[in-house]
């Protein structure tokens, strides 16, 4: 095998791995092989080899496969070895605390958002795990406070880019988006209006590196109702003030 097709190989596997998602945490071989346009047979040689080595497990009730805990493993070294997680919590804890809503906490991850923490108001639990979930950019609080700030040809390519409309309040036209953004760059924080999720408004502030370059967001959410425009302008003054002894710290 030359090293060409082993690099294709490899990719092909990872694509597989690739498919699965909080949407869709169960997939089985036939979804596989419609998703990738990829032989059946090829698609269950490469989870059998994925589930030998512990990335997947197998459903036995259904057939069907599920990411393992070698995976988790892996993110929890990643976010070991990040950081950020443990530096932003204290900050993520008192803004949940103050405003009295869901605090999370984001990166930037091949154009979209990487949700690697929350926190919650002392008196609401934890409803789910949001670590490792992902998110389009131009629909999130944390998305669009992030696109705001790339650099414009970044920026562009996510505007031209095909959207999914997730609500009727979803923004999908690039000029619209490409507004919101110099308003979101006026503003220093961005809204996100019950477009990912009916009934659920947001405001997010950037963060950035010592370079300048945005690298990260944190938001607070909840119900929209409790979101009016005084409240946005609020919350968004504190997440501001609250991580202002971050912001230009971090490499």
């Amino acid at each position: 095998m030359t090293e060409n097709s082993t690099v294709k190989s490899l990719a092909k596997a990872l694509s597989v791995l690739e498919c699965f998602s909080v949407d869709k945490p169960e997939l089985g071989i036939s979804e596989i092989s419609r998703m990738l346009g990829l032989q059946k047979s090829t698609v269950y040689n490469i989870l059998s080899t994925f589930q030998r080595c512990g990335y997947l497990i197998k459903n036995p009730e259904n057939s069907k496969y599920a990411l393992g805990l070698k995976v988790l493993h892996l993110a929890y070294i990643v976010s070991s070895h990040h950081g950020l997680r443990d530096m932003f919590l204290p900050y993520l804890t008192r803004i949940a605390r103050e405003t009295k809503e869901v605090c999370y906490f984001g990166i930037l991850d091949e154009r979209e958002v990487l949700y690697i923490e929350a926190a919650y108001p002392s008196m609401q639990q934890q409803t789910r795990n949001i670590l490792g979930e992902r998110a389009p950019l131009y629909c999130t609080g944390l998305g669009k406070a992030m696109l705001a700030h790339l650099p414009p040809e970044e920026m562009e390519a996510v505007l031209a880019a095909p959207k999914r409309a997730f609500t009727g309040c979803t923004l999908t036209d690039a000029a619209a988006l490409r507004q919101q953004m110099e308003e979101v760059r006026q503003n220093g924080y961005a809204v996100d209006n019950m477009e990912h999720e009916f009934g659920i408004r947001c405001v997010a502030v950037p963060v950035f590196s010592t370079s300048g370059q945005v690298i990260a967001a944190v938001s607070v959410s909840g119900p929209s109702p409790r979101f009016d425009p005084e409240t946005i302008i609020r919350d968004a003054r504190l997440i501001a003030d609250i991580l202002q002894p971050l912001q230009y710290q971090l490499n």
